[in-house]
């Protein structure tokens, strides 16, 4: 039914929001190198006090720094193939905590910041 869904619109992009109980804080990454400078490191981390951005250098065996996996494994959510032009993709993870709310309020935080810098990078690229 997702897939469907992903299929029969135009999405511009796809954010997934995971929790992740083997990680020490807040990461993320996108699907590409350029993605991931204009649309995840601009003002990231989120804000200190929703969430600890996590300060290993390795996350599920890829490079990571300051939060930020610069690789992309296969089985993430993601558009299907077919579906042009390809929508962004950015995976978001937070390890669970309480009180739960913090946890969302990292998201917002993340999700702002993203769509903010979205429309700059969307208006830029058509003179790339």
């Amino acid at each position: 039914m997702l897939q469907a869904e992903l299929q029969s619109r135009s999405f511009q992009g796809v954010i997934a929001l995971h929790t992740d109980d083997s990680s020490d804080g807040f990461y993320g990454f996108a699907r590409g190198a350029t993605l991931t400078k204009n649309l995840i490191q601009p003002r990231w981390p989120p804000p200190k006090n929703f969430s600890r951005v996590t300060n290993v250098r390795s996350i599920d065996g890829f490079n990571a720094r300051n939060g930020i996996i610069r690789d992309c494994y296969d089985g993430i959510l993601s558009a299907p193939p077919k579906v042009r032009p390809r929508p962004f993709e950015i995976i978001l993870e937070r390890r669970p905590r309480r009180p739960e709310y913090l946890k969302e309020l990292a998201f917002v935080a993340a999700l702002q910041t993203i769509l903010l810098e979205y429309n700059k990078f969307i208006a830029y690229a058509p003179n790339l």
